[in-house]
């Protein structure tokens, strides 16, 4: 089994208020911060260095293509993952991020339907 780095930090970028007008409360997770992605700034990075950033592919404001952009503009060196369902051709838009943004380490990572998940 993989070692647990508990030094890790992970910045969740999503659509917060959203999120919690549903009536869902944010996870209380160790190691994760979250924040809406207009509050996503140089001062924000500096603060927390986070050494990967989860972002939806795609948010009713934004995708992950505005994101990216955010993040290389602030010259953003660890990795960013986007959270997808599955669809087809995934591969298309992670060649069309590192196009554009050859200095980041971007995938994708496809979240299947299953159950609810409920934290503790």
């Amino acid at each position: 089994m993989a070692k647990i780095n508990n030094e890790l930090l992970i910045l969740v970028v999503g659509d917060i208020d959203q999120w919690i007008a549903s009536g869902r409360d944010l996870p209380r997770i160790a190691q994760t911060r979250f924040c809406a992605f207009s509050e996503l700034t140089a001062v924000l990075l500096a603060e927390l260095q986070p050494d990967i950033i989860l972002c939806p592919l795609l948010a009713e404001n934004f995708d992950v293509l505005d994101i990216v952009a955010v993040l290389d503009f602030f010259e953003y060196s660890g990795r960013i993952r986007a959270l997808a369902p599955p669809f087809p051709n995934p591969e298309i838009i992670t060649r069309e991020v590192k196009v554009e943004f050859p200095s980041l380490d971007f995938d994708i990572i496809e979240v299947r339907p299953g159950p609810k998940l409920r934290t503790l």
